[in-house]
């Protein structure tokens, strides 16, 4: 009797062992997104509302390169939640005289300015998109349409927000 005894509280203890495992596993693996959802969460105004919709903030801080880059530490900063509506883009375009068809990156840039913006750098875009897929088009901050390329959008640093609260 002694020995079934022992079998039963090895297993146990295997059994304790491999779903503490399977826990820390699973932890250090979405470690990045709950690092994002407690600095969101902790953030003073996760959601900005201005005149052109809605920004989000992506918190400060490293973000996942491939290993040989060096991971590209950057402030927080607020950015569009959805691609700028062509409707708005289209009246920007008649008011300026630009061409509505075909965007440039610097009618991206005009565009964004005349909004009291700025356009977003390629780090920002590439951490603001992080997790979205083309299947799943929203990213772990709440940003839609980046993987899918959909648009443009703009960005907004922190100290900037205040003109629009």
């Amino acid at each position: 009797m002694a020995v079934a005894g022992k079998k039963v509280v090895t297993a146990l203890a295997v059994a304790a062992g491999g779903v503490t495992l399977l826990f820390i596993g699973l932890t250090l693996a979405n470690l990045d997104k709950i690092r994002t959802s407690v600095a969101v969460r902790r953030s003073p105004r996760p959601i900005l509302k201005t005149p052109g919709g809605g920004m989000v903030i992506v918190p400060e801080g490293e973000f996942q390169a491939p290993s040989w880059e060096n991971p590209p530490q950057l402030p927080a900063f607020y950015i569009d939640k959805d691609p700028v509506p062509r409707e708005d883009y289209r009246r920007f375009a008649e008011a300026t005289g630009r061409n509505g068809d075909h965007i440039t990156v610097e009618d991206e840039r005009a565009f964004c300015e005349q909004a009291g913006k700025r356009l977003p750098s390629p780090d920002e875009l590439a951490k603001a998109g992080r997790g979205s897929t083309p299947d799943n088009d929203v990213s772990i901050y709440g940003v839609r349409g980046l993987a899918g390329g959909r648009g443009f959008r703009c960005a907004l640093d922190l100290s900037a927000a205040e003109r629009f609260r």
